[in-house]
């Protein structure tokens, strides 16, 4: 009874109660016409968080969690994500949820072949510490080599990210890439692009299953406006970069157009 109690009083003082009201009210206004309806109806089964709940489960586990690595893949990768160089926050609080995952990800993983180089990728904003250096201040702060960890202090994005670690490592052709398990299916197909051999390594899982069983919320909620969000950016962006590849327009490294030219000059 005290969680059905806490559950509904959290619904009707929130602003997802507001939106129920006004879809309510559109949808039994009198005049009105069956476009409108028809995208109210929409509407509210978007905020309905089943369904978005069961799309975003379902591309999570396209991937499973690295328990081992092949000792021919010399580099785990940590793509990054977001963080704020605020004084007097914690080397983790300054991490955004995604990218301390991420970095825990990665950090786990190395403690198994402490002998591989952990790599942490993305800049920062002008005149500040980089992104990359503050996830590699996690990872010193859980007892990871220092001499084991390398910065690339340059990508804005998965695809420069990608083309940055190609020029900072043209000998590597095989990485462990860990980032969000809803980002892997884009993030891999990029880095496959220019040449690596992936293995992913999945890290963020927004939606996790209970063994008894979940509670299924079928009230609106703006989170499920959240999981939809994140399901067009990474689908639309997956979209774009095979539209690129087809054309002929998708980035190649230097160091990837070099590598085959020597190899075609060698044959």
């Amino acid at each position: 009874m005290l969680v059905l109690t806490s559950v509904l009083s959290g619904f009707f003082f929130s602003v997802e109660f507001v939106l129920l009201l006004l879809l309510l009210f559109f949808f039994f206004k009198k005049e009105k016409s069956p476009a409108i309806s028809l995208l109210g109806l929409l509407f509210f089964l978007i905020l309905m968080s089943p369904l978005s709940a069961k799309l975003v489960h379902w591309q999570e586990r396209k991937f499973v969690s690295l328990q081992e690595v092949p000792e021919d893949f010399p580099v785990i990768l940590v793509l990054g994500a977001g963080g704020v160089p605020e004084e007097g926050l914690s080397v983790y609080q300054r991490l955004d949820h995604a990218v301390l995952q991420r970095t825990l990800e990665g950090i786990r993983l190395w403690k198994l072949h402490p002998e591989k180089l952990l790599v942490f990728s993305s800049r920062g904003r002008e005149g500040f510490v980089s992104q990359a250096s503050m996830y590699a201040a996690v990872a010193m702060e859980q007892g990871v080599d220092p001499l084991q960890i390398q910065l690339i202090e340059k990508g804005v994005t998965t695809e420069t990210e990608a083309l940055d670690f190609i020029g900072e490592f043209p000998e590597v052709r095989k990485i462990v890439l860990v980032s969000s398990a809803l980002h892997l299916s884009r993030a891999s197909r990029i880095f496959e692009r220019v040449g690596l051999e992936v293995i992913a390594a999945p890290a963020d899982f927004q939606i996790k299953i209970h063994p008894g069983g979940n509670r299924l919320n079928w009230f609106p909620s703006l989170r499920s406006l959240v999981k939809w969000n994140a399901l067009l950016h990474e689908g639309i962006g997956l979209l774009w970069v095979e539209i690129r590849v087809m054309l002929g327009l998708f980035p190649v490294s230097e160091s990837l157009v070099s590598g085959k030219l020597h190899v075609e000059a060698s044959q």
